[in-house]
């Protein structure tokens, strides 16, 4: 933001903030192969009615547009509902769409963060998300997607000739982002500070040799069963005997790799009836049986697989 004469110069806090707000539209002299392509990126505040977009009638083709408001309010009329547009939310829209935003003469102001994009992909990403959320997101802290855009509005401003393939790829770690946020996961799903969540995730982490069922792990956290089979699910993205089979495989591939045991043997230690329930189950989990992993990791090598959902 523009400096102030007279007052005493702030630290920014977001990557854009050290520049002017401002509007860059792009534009490609030859034919762009990318599938994921900026059309334009900017910062804006605005107080007048003047503001008001309808998505079909706009002239620029085909594309979408995913806009964060920073301080103030906005709102989007989607297909036959309104929706407010507050401070920390988002829109996304896909052109030509039946859709309108608008600034409100009932609205103070409305500050923003927004990209428009082009491309095959970037229609598909925005249809999924949504599908996934509705047109309108409230992030509340989650601002992952956000601090992308920000960044990138950071690296136009200071760059004369952005590389089309980095923004390229800037835009799909924005999608990767949004997707993460509508998975309900954080780059540590497991590190809650729930104490009866982490007290679970504890005991099975401990106990996974044991014969476990669900009232066991829910009885450590606290919680009745259902209860704690939400909370559980929320926090992690994954039911709790499902992540409890996760650490059992994962404690059976390393068995598989660096010792000689047999696969009944890794089966009763990793807490399996037998080893044909573990070929079962490591086969759905890691796409290959356990001796085919065993044989293509080599005896004794350090070799360490994580179960993502």
């Amino acid at each position: 933001m523009d400096k102030i004469p007279g007052e005493p110069r702030c630290i920014p806090l977001l990557p854009h903030e050290q520049y002017s707000r401002r509007t860059f539209e792009f534009r490609y002299m030859t034919a762009s192969r990318l599938s994921m392509r900026l059309h334009g990126i900017g910062w804006q505040s605005v107080t007048s009615t003047d503001y008001h977009y309808n998505g079909l009638r706009r002239p620029d083709g085909e594309g979408a547009i995913f806009q964060f408001t920073l301080s103030g309010q906005g709102a989007i009329r989607y297909g036959n509902r309104e929706y407010l547009v507050p401070k920390h939310c988002a829109f996304l829209c896909t052109l030509p769409s039946d859709h309108v935003y608008f600034f409100d003469d009932a609205f103070d102001h409305w500050e923003f963060l927004f990209i428009a994009v082009r491309g095959d992909d970037a229609i598909r990403h925005w249809l999924s998300l949504i599908d996934r959320f509705g047109p309108v997101i409230p992030f509340g802290d989650k601002l992952d997607p956000m601090l992308c855009v920000s960044r990138l509005y950071s690296q136009i401003c200071g760059e004369a000739n952005p590389d089309r393939y980095d923004v390229s790829a800037q835009l799909y770690r924005f999608i990767l982002e949004m997707d993460r946020f509508a998975d309900g996961y954080d780059s540590e799903p497991y590190q809650d500070g729930s104490e009866p969540l982490q007290n679970a995730i504890r005991f099975i982490q401990s106990q996974y040799a044991s014969p476990l069922s669900l009232d066991d792990i829910a009885d450590v956290a606290g919680l009745s069963k259902s209860h704690f089979s939400r909370v559980f699910l929320h926090k992690t993205g994954i039911q709790p005997m499902q992540y409890l089979r996760k650490i059992r495989i994962e404690k059976a591939s390393a068995l598989l790799a660096q010792t000689p045991k047999t696969l009944e043997t890794i089966a009763k230690e990793t807490g399996f009836d037998n080893s044909k329930y573990l070929i079962r189950v490591f086969k759905a989990l890691v796409g290959t049986t356990p001796n085919q992993y065993r044989q293509t990791s080599g005896f004794g090598v350090t070799r360490t697989l994580r179960i993502e959902r």
